[in-house]
């Protein structure tokens, strides 16, 4: 059994996550799958291969897989859609397709950005073609069914990667998942006032947590943060943890923590996975997505928003007293967290039984 996966080309190892959990689930039903990764994208053009799903990697995919998966990131943003691909090399693809744990995103909230008519024919020509998509979240959903393709909701794969019940009690233990650089305040570009609060805010987190003796660390998702994170951190005698590509040594550190302050969605979404308490700050339509999914509004504050940024300012001073408001948001989003595993077990099941009854 082979696959080749098409998947995003991305310094931001929350994109690793994402791989990892599809790998994981595709391992469980098909023991012994080789899988071959392929970029899905080149935004930057720095991968040095060919691209995309046409081409010399159609015609590679054509001639040694068994099942093309195509997963990870926010593919689906427009105007163009981030698969490269044509109607073309959809029609020619002999090997049966899956989509997986993709997902709609925008800037600051903003709504999706509308999609080109080339992208439009793109999505409805593959998707309807696939024996399968599985999405990560409600809004994806919604998108998808307004372009005619009906999905599956299974929450991000990356939920699935550890898996373990809630962890309860004081935090002794803190991680804070840094900020993009990209939000940091600009002067004179437009934001800049709403970036301020943000990242004022961050500083008081950090400033709070430094003061109560709290044990903790703050680490970075992309090589990019780490050019203003150091002497960012420097009052705060601390230096930031990066570790690169490697999604293990993530992994590990999230595990060990009691709670995580989540300036990164997918850092929300791998602490949700192994049971850890968290708090989430909600950049885009992406994190208001997985806020949604999870009914986790208790436990997210808009990045931008004063009052909210307030509460979160709150909420991490008193982290030693207990909440019912949280507990009760933790305890929801496991439950549902829960409940989608099942369901995504059973999409996986479902392309096995396809895959099957097509030999």
């Amino acid at each position: 059994m082979v696959v080749h996966h098409y998947v995003p080309f991305t310094s931001n190892v929350g994109d690793l996550f994402v791989r990892d959990g599809i790998h994981q689930r595709l391992r469980e039903v098909f023991p012994g799958v080789t899988i071959v990764e392929l970029p899905a994208n080149d935004p930057h053009k720095k991968s040095g291969v060919a691209v995309g799903l046409e081409g010399a990697n159609l015609e590679r995919t054509n001639a040694e897989a068994d099942l093309v998966v195509v997963g990870g990131s926010n593919m689906y943003q427009g105007p163009d859609w981030r698969f490269n691909t044509n109607v073309a090399a959809i029609e020619q693809l002999k090997v049966p397709l899956a989509f997986i744990g993709l997902g709609v995103g925008s800037i600051r909230g903003k709504k999706a950005r509308p999609l080109s008519e080339r992208s439009r024919q793109e999505i409805q020509a593959s998707h309807r073609k696939a024996i399968g998509v599985a999405v990560r979240d409600v809004d994806t959903v919604d998108f998808l069914k307004d372009l005619g393709v009906q999905a599956t909701l299974t929450g991000c794969p990356a939920t699935f990667i550890g898996y373990e019940p809630l962890k309860s009690g004081a935090p002794k233990r803190v991680l804070v998942s840094a900020p993009p650089e990209r939000f940091l305040p600009k002067w004179g570009h437009k934001g800049y006032i709403s970036g301020k609060i943000m990242e004022s805010t961050f500083k008081q987190v950090l400033r709070t947590l430094t003061d109560s003796g709290v044990n903790f660390d703050v680490v970075a998702q992309d090589g990019q943060d780490m050019r203003y994170l150091p002497p960012f951190l420097e009052p705060f005698g601390k230096k930031p943890l990066y570790f690169g590509m490697e999604t293990k040594a993530y992994l590990d550190l999230f595990r060990a923590a009691d709670l995580v302050v989540c300036y990164r969605l997918h850092m929300a979404i791998a602490s949700l996975g192994m049971g850890v308490p968290f708090l989430l700050v909600n950049f885009d339509q992406r994190t208001a997505a997985f806020r949604n999914t999870f009914n986790a509004q208790d436990v997210t504050y808009d990045a931008f928003g004063f009052m909210d940024q307030r509460r979160l300012a709150g909420t991490v001073r008193a982290l030693g007293k207990p909440d019912a408001v949280l507990q009760t948001a933790w305890e929801g989003a496991v439950h549902r967290r829960d409940e989608l595993l099942g369901v995504t077990q059973n999409f996986y099941a479902g392309l096995a039984a396809k895959l099957s009854s097509s030999r």
